[in-house]
């Protein structure tokens, strides 16, 4: 960023000149930030009701190109302007219609900047000082990983996957040679100097599969060896439920049927959790859920409900496809990602489900109002009332699912009921509260 600021500014000298270039520097910062608040937001969500995708594309690149100008115009790089404009187009509600919007640009782009980047490398350089370049990526490769598995430590990335997720972004960024080519035009780097350190984050990123070849032959079969094992054989088993993943969902599940003596069968595939749990008492196999002769083993034809509490929704699905197909009559009671999964369920007959976070979140917005002064009674009427229209929102929604301009329509025309049915409480118990007083 420094770089990219100084293009101009470099140029602009000492004394009077330069405190008015900068002071024009910041005020065009100034402006741009604020205007991409109170500006640009507003405008986009003008552009969303006019439900015209073509003009999200037109504005978001007329908002990069003006700002990239308004740079320029100061004496900055236009590279940072772009890069701005990026950041305010993120920050906004409207990121994923913008990126889908420009979802067709970003391939021809993308192809058309790492052409000039690999025509502008200087290979003579590498053919000068080999060892010199060499020993420069090797330096950066080995640098950026030893923080990145530091990092991994301390986000808590499970162990054996630290050093994969270091190399995995182990080479330099693509940005890099947008912030070389700018210092080096504006004579802030050495034209040596910038060949030199555009050929090594070039290289960095050749280097990356070859070391993620390298990690899969040589590193992950010994990761690996102490955790891979064959599915359980399972003795038959005669329980009245079948809980189906027994992670943070489905413990809670299990747990709760276990303190009323209801027999249960679980199976999951993560061999730690298994084992971490078994000291606890419970009974668990280990097994890939989605395999129709481990659930009969299991003894899925004599339980009488199957609880799917998988977290990965494409297995979930899966699972169901199956059961029903083999067992229509079981009953199967589900765990819901999202209300897209929620569909999906009910498109395969499934209507007993629990979304994973809605009522917890739902709860949590409860003991808000609470704490800001609602009585208790009158903030659980308000999240009753909410969880119902929401519920019955999602029934209205299901035959329309796959039809986005219908789905958007009526989720508009909920979201207005639902404004409109807490605006009429709250006039009623602003009138209650005015005949308190009298």
């Amino acid at each position: 960023m420094p770089l990219l600021a100084t293009q101009g500014a470099a140029g602009a000298g000492p004394g009077a000149a330069g405190w008015l270039a900068a002071g024009k520097a910041v005020a065009v910062i100034g402006a741009v930030v604020v205007g991409g608040r109170y500006l640009v937001r507003p405008a986009l969500r003008f552009i969303a009701r006019t439900d015209m995708r073509e003009m999200f594309t037109a504005f978001a690149l007329l908002l990069v190109v003006g700002i990239a100008l308004m740079m320029d115009a100061v004496g900055l790089s236009m590279a940072l302007g772009t890069f701005v404009a990026g950041v305010l187009l993120a920050d906004s509600e409207y990121r994923h219609a913008l990126e889908a919007d420009l979802e067709p640009f970003k391939g021809l782009l993308l192809g058309l900047f790492f052409m000039a980047v690999g025509m502008s490398i200087d290979f003579a350089v590498l053919a000068h000082s080999p060892w010199l370049v060499l020993g420069l990526v090797a330096a950066f490769v080995v640098a950026k990983t030893a923080v990145l598995a530091l990092l991994a430590r301390y986000f808590a990335i499970a162990r054996g996957q630290r050093l994969l997720f270091a190399l995995l972004i182990s080479q330099g960024g693509e940005f890099a040679f947008v912030v070389f080519g700018v210092a080096g035009t504006a004579g802030l780097l050495p034209r040596e100097t910038e060949a030199l350190l555009v050929l090594v984050v070039a290289l960095s990123m050749v280097a990356t599969p070859l070391l993620l070849l390298a990690y899969d032959r040589l590193v992950a079969p010994r990761l690996g060896s102490g955790k891979a094992r064959p599915d359980e054989a399972i003795t038959p088993q005669h329980n009245p439920v079948l809980i189906a993943g027994f992670g943070r969902f489905g413990q809670i599940v299990g747990r709760l049927l276990y303190t009323q003596g209801v027999g249960v069968t679980v199976l999951d595939h993560d061999p730690d959790q298994i084992e971490f749990l078994r000291q606890y008492g419970f009974k668990v196999f280990y097994g890939d859920a989605t395999r129709l002769d481990l659930l009969e083993a299991a003894g899925i034809a004599d339980a009488r409900i199957l609880v799917v509490a998988i977290d990965g929704m494409d297995e979930s699905l899966e699972l169901i496809d199956r059961v029903r197909q083999r067992f229509p009559e079981l009953q199967i009671y589900a765990r819901a990602r999202h209300v897209s999964h929620i569909y999906q369920l009910k498109d395969r007959g499934v209507h007993l489900f629990e979304r994973e976070m809605f009522e917890g979140s739902l709860m949590l917005g409860r003991r808000v109002l609470e704490g800001l002064g609602f009585d208790p009674a009158e903030a659980r009427n308000v999240a009753l009332r909410f969880r119902r229209h929401n519920v019955q929102a999602i029934d209205r929604f299901y035959p329309h699912y796959t039809d986005q301009k219908k789905l958007v329509s009526l989720a508009r025309q909920a979201r207005d009921e639902l404004e409109e049915m807490f605006r009429q409480d709250r006039e009623q118990r602003r009138q209650r509260e005015e005949a308190e007083w009298m």
